[in-house]
């Protein structure tokens, strides 16, 4: 069945992860030591950053941030307490601090996000193909429309759901039901991308004709292969997949 719809993630999707969101947690990582009593424990910064998923110069694929359901999370968080002895309430209770406390820090981080690939060149060209475009984030509804005002792609979509909206988060698929109904289209003419396992299952819950997987956020290929149709680099290798533009095959046929 031919495609008609496009939902994308936005960080790791659109954005290149680490770039964005790497220098948010670091700050967010001095007030979470200073709330547990360990303000410059160096080693406990590296540990709590890689348990988030974020290293020196680089991401941890099975890191929390990442795929991690909110039990496995605690799990983690209550484990991660105990070996370093530290109070579990403090930790929780700092860690949500610092999350909310560090959106603070993105506006200027995101002045300085990178994009994975070119997706202004992409989503033009989805538009001009005639595809309905969406975009479901766990991010904040402020810090998503800061983003795209950025990259200068906001005009491209037609449907948005962020964390605070009406919608249920993913992996449940309430918001791809929402984009289909909106237009008209069957889930299995719709394609899911995006850069996480929760990403795809989010997509294979709602029926989605076809997932997508991108190395630009977790970047963990056989995670991700199991979960997808297909794993590319960057959203730039969707303009060969002739599923999603069918006559790059006719150019191809074309030209040999």
């Amino acid at each position: 069945m031919a495609l008609r719809g496009i939902i994308f993630d936005k960080d790791g999707t659109l954005l290149d992860y680490y770039s964005v969101w790497a220098p948010v947690f670091r700050n967010s990582t001095d007030m979470i030591l200073d709330r547990v009593g360990r303000s410059g424990d160096e080693q406990l910064r590296r540990e709590i950053l890689r348990m988030l998923g974020i290293g020196d110069d680089g991401v941890h694929a099975k890191g929390l941030v990442f795929d991690a359901s909110k039990k496995v999370m605690l799990a983690k968080m209550w484990m991660f307490s105990k070996r370093w002895g530290i109070s579990f309430r403090k930790l929780f209770g700092a860690f949500k601090e610092g999350y909310h406390g560090g959106r603070t820090y993105l506006e200027s981080s995101l002045t300085q996000a990178e994009p994975a690939g070119n997706p202004k060149k992409l989503l033009s060209r989805l538009k001009d193909a005639g595809y309905a475009v969406g975009m479901v984030t766990s991010d904040t509804r402020k810090s998503t429309n800061m983003c795209l005002e950025i990259l200068e792609i906001s005009q491209y979509f037609d449907f948005i759901s962020t964390f605070d909206d009406q919608y249920r988060n993913k992996p449940h698929p309430e918001s791809l039901r929402a984009f289909c109904s909106r237009f008209s289209i069957e889930p299995s003419e719709t394609a899911v991308v995006g850069d996480t396992v929760i990403d795809l299952i989010y997509g294979n819950r709602g029926k989605a004709g076809y997932n997508v997987a991108v190395m630009t956020g977790c970047g963990d290929h056989s995670r991700l292969s199991r979960h997808a149709d297909v794993v590319y680099d960057t959203i730039d290798d969707l303009h060969n997949d002739i599923r999603i533009f069918p006559d790059s095959l006719e150019k191809s046929l074309h030209i040999s």
